[in-house]
């Protein structure tokens, strides 16, 4: 039986944007395919108005297409929805998996299905289209059949999230697997389980798991990929510290032994609210990878974040010379900014900029106007660097607290980048002397930290709303800033009305001078684009 619904696309001004759906419904773990010359990046969507488990991870699957990744085209309904019954196997969500074209050159979608009534059972379905661009897709999925008894040495909960390639030495395709070992430490079993398959109808366990680590939970939304270097490349999004987020480890073979990449981040392609990110090749370029991942929606009068978001800017992914990953915003970002956005007048903002200081910190904001309340796209070069360290200030209010993002030399064109809180909590005996009880988060007082980058090139900030998105060489940083800063004022409406200043700079004890530095602001005209 094939859904009865409709998978044309819409005009996008009907059908949500980008990054969601809609402002009730959060995007989530994104899975992206190349066919042809066109993107297809299907995303988990939850119910609308949802906030916690289990009704907001009772998720949907939503398409996008684009040939540039700018302009993209939403579906108008999903692409596979959660099975009616209480007995379905998808009954409490279709969550992530992997889209793939199988030996007859139509669509293929394996996804993880999640049923609470049977104590939380997940298992892999199956959902077929009748064409290459997967027009519709079976709906309900089927339950794969596979054999071998590397299941044995598995949880009975957790085995979700597969990834499916078709490994053209082996002349086969392989199916990677999140799972957690059946025995050993509670919290370091997390593991990857192998299966292979000729024709994607049956497939068989390989005797042990691909990888497992012996230092994480469960490693969420995995994939593999080979690129031209030679060298293969594991991605997975590890939930918990340390190093939480995205993270990569490196081999020569798919077989592994898989290592960690000695490249300043311990692996981490961003931080902990860029999650879930998976990638397909670049169009016309083997080299490349596009990548996708989520910045989480965060609650303010909860304190909480949510599982989903919004979408992030795509992003680049290539190896460098070493054969560590590198991350760049993709290069068609910023037309946004150069065919709908104005710039800042000159004269209020040069290209060239000294900041300096002597044995303090100084804060500079330069004069905004309407790009106080717009979008911003934020570029500028290290010409040189002579002070301890300096950065931008980001949503700053009058006391000069704001979010900040340190950047500090550390060699020749190599820093320290690093995203800070606002206000780093306190000891609790300095907080019951000055009455200071702040909150305590998970992520702070460093939000992200990368280590030994090197700065040959821009540094690239996008602020969209409250969305921050940092690219510094070939490392990412991304974080979803908050409504309200936490300070010690007496009530909110204090604390809304404190915040002055968007953007800012910092120079730390010394001097430094900036070339090419350009602001640009604007909304988007169009809501498909990024």
């Amino acid at each position: 039986m094939t859904s009865d619904l409709d998978q044309a696309p819409t005009p996008p001004s009907e059908n949500g944007s980008f990054r969601r759906i809609s402002p009730a419904q959060a995007a989530a773990d994104a899975i992206p395919l190349l066919v042809d010359d066109t993107y297809h990046v299907f995303h988990l969507a939850t119910p609308p108005y949802t906030r916690h488990h289990p009704p907001r991870l009772r998720s949907t699957w939503w398409r996008m297409r684009s040939q540039n990744l700018v302009d993209w085209n939403r579906d108008s309904g999903p692409s596979i929805r959660p099975g009616d019954g209480v007995d379905a196997p998808d009954a409490d969500g279709a969550w992530t998996g992997a889209a793939v074209l199988g030996p007859d050159g139509n669509m293929n979608i394996f996804y993880t299905g999640y049923n609470l009534s049977q104590n939380g059972k997940q298992v892999i379905l199956r959902s077929r289209s009748q064409d290459r661009h997967g027009s519709r897709f079976e709906c309900p999925g089927k339950e794969i059949s596979f054999t071998g008894a590397g299941r044995s040495k598995l949880e009975d909960i957790d085995f979700r999230d597969p990834f499916i390639f078709y490994n053209e030495s082996e002349a086969q395709y392989w199916m990677i697997i999140a799972s957690r070992l059946a025995g050993g430490p509670h919290w370091s079993r997390g593991c990857i389980a192998l299966l292979k398959s000729k024709d994607l109808d049956t497939w068989s366990f390989a005797p042990e798991p691909l990888y497992s680590p012996n230092d994480m939970f469960c490693p969420e939304c995995p994939e593999l990929f080979g690129l031209p270097n030679g060298k293969w490349y594991l991605v997975y999004s590890r939930f918990h510290a340390p190093n939480s987020g995205t993270v990569y480890r490196v081999a020569d073979s798919p077989y592994g032994p898989f290592r960690i990449p000695r490249d300043g981040s311990h692996g981490r392609l961003d931080g902990r609210r860029w999650y879930a990110a998976k990638s397909c090749p670049k169009a016309g370029d083997p080299g490349k990878r596009i990548y996708f991942g989520w910045i989480g929606d965060y609650i303010d009068e909860e304190g909480k974040w949510l599982w989903g978001g919004d979408l992030g800017l795509p992003r680049e992914v290539s190896a460098d010379e070493k054969g560590n990953l590198r991350v760049d915003v993709v290069p068609e970002a910023e037309r946004l900014f150069y065919e709908t956005s104005m710039k800042i007048s000159s004269v209020d903002l040069p290209s060239e900029l000294s900041l300096s200081s002597t044995g303090s910190t100084v804060i500079t904001y330069p004069e905004l106007g309407d790009a106080e309340k717009r979008d911003l796209l934020v570029k500028f070069d290290i010409r040189s660097c002579e002070a301890h360290s300096f950065g931008l200030v980001i949503e700053a209010d009058k006391t000069q607290k704001g979010h900040r993002l340190q950047i500090v030399p550390a060699g020749e064109d190599t820093y320290t980048v690093t995203l800070f809180t606002d206000f780093p909590p306190l000891d609790d005996f300095w907080a019951d002397q000055y009455d200071l009880h702040l909150a305590r988060p998970v992520d702070g007082p460093e939000i992200v930290r990368h280590e030994l980058v090197k700065l040959t090139k821009d540094i690239t900030m996008f602020l969209r709303g409250r969305l921050l998105e940092i690219f510094c060489g070939g490392r990412s940083v991304s974080f979803r800033l908050p409504n309200s800063i936490s300070t010690s004022l007496s009530t909110q409406t204090e604390q809304k009305t404190s915040r002055t200043q968007r953007l800012g700079w910092f120079v730390e004890d010394g001097e430094v001078k900036l070339s090419k530095v350009l602001i640009r602001y604007g909304g988007l005209v169009d809501k498909t684009c990024i």
